[in-house]
């Protein structure tokens, strides 16, 4: 196979796998919702999983990245002794790392309860300290596995092998979510156990996924070990690295990536220290601030997080392509990549994230069940989805023109501003305040990410602009219709009830999208971002 359709194969491989594991990491919610009962019953999970995110990516500390750089790197040379020696010496460092990380969440679980909880007592209607400390524990066990799971992953793609790590990707989160809906409905409806116990058998079921990632990507290695070994036995070079070396390098390396790859979960694990204290202050109750704070970061931001999930994909392709053309000095190639990625992210993500805003109240009943303040939330955070997704992509750009230093400063100047802001936000605004809290911290960080574009790569942003202010007003005109077949669809149902608010959500998506495709098609907007599928799509399609 050929470099570039190795290439190609190996981008559209965890391009597939990422899509797979978050579609199906979103809907499960849906059943999952429906065995815990509400968002109160679901807060020890939410508030499990920010801390754990957190210390699974600093245990891992980048290594991943690094192993799958450097094996690479070490292979092309025929250096392939390094090669092992690198890897091996890795599983044993990951190994640690996810002990030490494991004993860190553990014994630190009692104080981010603390933090967590503006009811330091056990107050009478909310979770209490102890029973956030037993979820947190619980799923502290997992980051023994992690570490280990995420280097192996990247071991194989050093060997430009992408096969392994999305096939475990997706076996990991198919029985992740089958353990969590199982395990979940034995507890409460089998064996007649508490809602904590629930909780924790679903937050222990990111350890099953992990074991069942790893005996999937030991059945690759058992398969392509000999040829591995093959390799050992030929290689001829004289090379040989120290064990400081090589390690050395990985921290250069890989710190700017697990800066970046933080900023996500400090800005959840800010709102998690956040929320329930400015809420206390402005006089919410306990049970509230337990509901509200589920409302935020798990069943809104699951949905939010659906036009995302292209960013993932972007970034994996990106950085490669942006590194050859940036420093083989193919300067206009370098452009023309960054504007068309900018252009189809928005071409998408724009339109995804105001259609979420204006059928929130259907889509947070199919998912859950009706709830103005649900609905709510949902609106505001919608629109964020378009500022993550460009954060996600510009800070692969800036990585992909050796700007990593740059990255971490903006993403560090970033998580500062949303800190210092939140509180008050959230006291004035209550839960809505956290979310305004983000979209200026993101808003800063897309902008500064732009203005290292402008000077060190020389990107005009002009036509990006131009691009951006006819999606938006294409946009504008998909959600005017999408708006009036939802008034017209509630006058003749109910979209309070399950089966209305499906039917008014099926209805309102098929006019945005009929609507918004047609308006790109007949302007051309469209063949400036999807190419030749255009082309396929009208003569399929004679009025477009």
């Amino acid at each position: 196979m050929s470099e570039s359709k190795a290439l190609v194969r190996g981008t559209f491989l965890l391009t597939a796998s990422i899509l797979i594991t978050k579609v199906i990491g979103i809907l499960y919610l849906i059943p999952f919702y429906a065995i815990i009962g509400d968002e109160k019953n679901l807060a020890p999970f939410t508030y499990a999983y920010q801390p754990y995110t957190i210390m699974i990516t600093i245990a891992t500390a980048g290594v991943p990245l690094a192993a799958a750089k450097y094996v690479s790197k070490y292979n092309a040379l025929g250096a392939y002794k390094v090669s092992r020696k690198l890897y091996q010496s890795s599983f044993l460092v990951m190994t640690v790392s996810g002990f030490i990380g494991f004993l860190l969440l553990y014994f630190l679980s009692p104080t981010i309860a603390q933090l967590t909880l503006a009811n330091k007592g056990g107050i009478e209607g909310g979770w209490g300290i102890e029973d956030i400390t037993t979820v947190i524990r619980t799923i502290s066990f997992v980051v023994l596995f992690i570490p280990l799971l995420a280097t192996w992953r990247g071991i194989f793609q050093g060997f430009n092998s992408m096969g392994p790590t999305a096939v475990s990707e997706v076996t990991e989160q198919v029985a992740r979510i089958a353990f969590i809906l199982g395990g979940s409905y034995i507890i409460l409806n089998v064996m007649n156990g508490s809602v904590l116990m629930a909780n924790q058998v679903a937050t222990f079921a990111a350890g099953i996924g992990a074991i069942i990632a790893l005996l999937t990507l030991l059945y690759f290695w058992m398969k392509r070990r000999h040829l591995i070994k093959a390799e050992v036995e030929q290689d001829t070079s004289d090379i040989d690295v120290s064990y400081i070396k090589i390690y050395k390098e990985i921290i250069k390396y890989s710190i700017p990536f697990v800066i970046v790859s933080l900023c996500f979960p400090i800005i959840n694990l800010i709102d998690q220290f956040t929320h329930n204290t400015g809420l206390a202050m402005a006089g919410v109750g306990s049970e509230l601030q337990d509901i509200y704070f589920t409302m935020l970061s798990m069943t809104t931001n699951k949905i939010v997080m659906i036009p995302t999930s292209l960013a993932a994909g972007f970034a994996v392709s990106l950085v490669p392509f942006i590194t050859n053309t940036y420093n083989s000095g193919r300067i206009d190639a370098m452009h023309h990549q960054i504007r068309k990625s900018l252009g189809v992210l928005l071409y998408l993500t724009v339109p995804a994230s105001l259609g979420i805003m204006v059928l929130a109240q259907p889509l947070y009943n199919v998912f859950y069940s009706y709830n103005p303040m649900g609905t709510e939330i949902l609106f505001w955070y919608a629109p964020v989805s378009i500022l993550i997704a460009l954060l996600s992509v510009t800070a692969s750009m800036l990585q992909g023109i050796d700007k990593q230093a740059l990255t971490v400063w903006i993403v560090i100047t970033s998580l500062v501003i949303k800190a210092v802001i939140n509180l008050p936000l959230i006291m004035v605004f209550h839960t809505l305040g956290a979310v305004i809290g983000t979209a200026i911290a993101l808003l800063v960080a897309v902008i500064l990410n732009c203005v290292v574009l402008y000077k060190y790569a020389d990107f005009k942003f002009n036509i990006t602009i131009y691009h951006t202010l006819r999606i938006t007003f294409y946009t504008i005109i998909m959600v005017l219709f999408v708006e009036l077949s939802y008034f017209i669809v509630s006058l003749i149902i109910d979209p309070t009830s399950k089966l209305g608010a499906l039917i008014t959500l099926i209805v309102g998506g098929c006019v945005g999208v009929i609507v918004y495709g047609y308006l790109t098609m007949r302007s051309r907007l469209a063949d400036e971002f999807l190419g030749d599928l255009t082309a396929k799509i009208r003569r399929k399609i004679k009025w477009v």
